[in-house]
């Protein structure tokens, strides 16, 4: 079993540590008289576990631990760990707290009913999360985003954690907003993230347009740290990322509409009104005939 600790990204299934640490009055780690108890309250104040010694542990001198498996039911939001002990006679006590950032329930935080500002998630069919994951592998090689990180934590071990650029709900919503492009430009079409055959034949049009999302976001966040540096007469100037990125950005985007308006040609639909079918046998030929041409369509 993965443990996370409080600092993690913790989402519905994931099981946290909670520590607590208990010091005397010159901040020495000391040892309880006894196992604490723990109270674990959820956003809206709720108590959901405790208070309650069972299931607390010994990690280290002072150091106690318990493990809280996050259920696909809890809320989103800053979740609380309270607990009490006695130190040499006297009480204790030690208060911290975790984020939960995501579940499958979204619209479960408070009193049932959705409000300004919830999350209110993406709601797929297996099909479509087979697709959106072939696409996201794609795109996170092109954005090279995934990474881990190494720091200490106050046993001193070390500690990998995810550093990823972009989130996983932040590069589903370029793939959404690449899949609209996709359907608006030059004209309207119905394609759908459960359309196996589309996302398979178009994978790399779809993509491109989420990576030209994706580097315009960040440009604007690189312009602002950039700056000149300046040592007792001697400067010197950063490689501009955010004019790379523009750059690029600017370069893939003619090419993306390019590419995507040659494709879009080939899967013109059919002229509504005067089109190839018709119910009417009074109309005049040539008529249908302009349609068509207009159209840039045979009849």
């Amino acid at each position: 079993m993965v443990l996370k600790n409080r600092s993690e990204t913790i989402m519905s299934g994931d099981t946290v540590q909670l520590k607590a640490e208990f010091t005397d009055i010159a901040g020495t780690l000391m040892d309880l008289d006894s196992f604490p108890t723990i109270t674990i309250a959820q956003p809206s104040g709720n108590v959901v576990i405790g208070p309650t010694s069972i299931g607390v542990y010994h990690i280290s001198t002072g150091i106690y631990g318990f493990d809280y498996v996050v259920g696909i039911n809890d809320s989103l939001g800053v979740w609380k760990d309270f607990w009490s002990g006695v130190l040499s006679g006297s009480p204790v006590s030690d208060s911290n707290s975790f984020i939960i950032y995501n579940t499958q329930l979204p619209a479960i935080n408070t009193d049932g009913y959705v409000s300004l500002g919830d999350d209110p998630g993406f709601y797929y069919s297996q099909i479509a999360i087979q697709n959106i994951n072939i696409l996201l592998k794609t795109l996170r090689a092109r954005l090279d985003s995934q990474g881990k990180s190494t720091f200490k934590d106050a046993n001193g071990n070390d500690v990998l954690v995810d550093c990823d650029i972009y989130t996983v709900d932040s590069l589903v919503s370029f793939l959404v907003w690449s899949l609209e492009r996709f359907n608006e430009v030059p004209h309207f079409t119905l394609f759908t993230f459960e359309d196996t055959e589309m996302m398979q034949q178009f994978h790399s049009i779809i993509v491109q347009g989420a990576v030209l999302m994706a580097l315009s976001s960040k440009a604007l966040l690189e312009r602002g740290r950039e700056f000149n540096l300046s040592d007792n007469g001697v400067q010197f100037t950063p490689p501009t990322v955010s004019e790379l990125m523009s750059t690029e950005w600017s370069g893939e985007l003619a090419n993306h509409l390019q590419i995507l308006e040659m494709i879009k040609k080939n899967l013109k639909p059919s002229p509504m009104g005067l089109g190839t079918l018709t119910i009417s046998t009074s109309r005049h030929p040539a008529i249908a005939r302009l349609r068509h041409l207009r159209e840039r369509q045979l009849f």
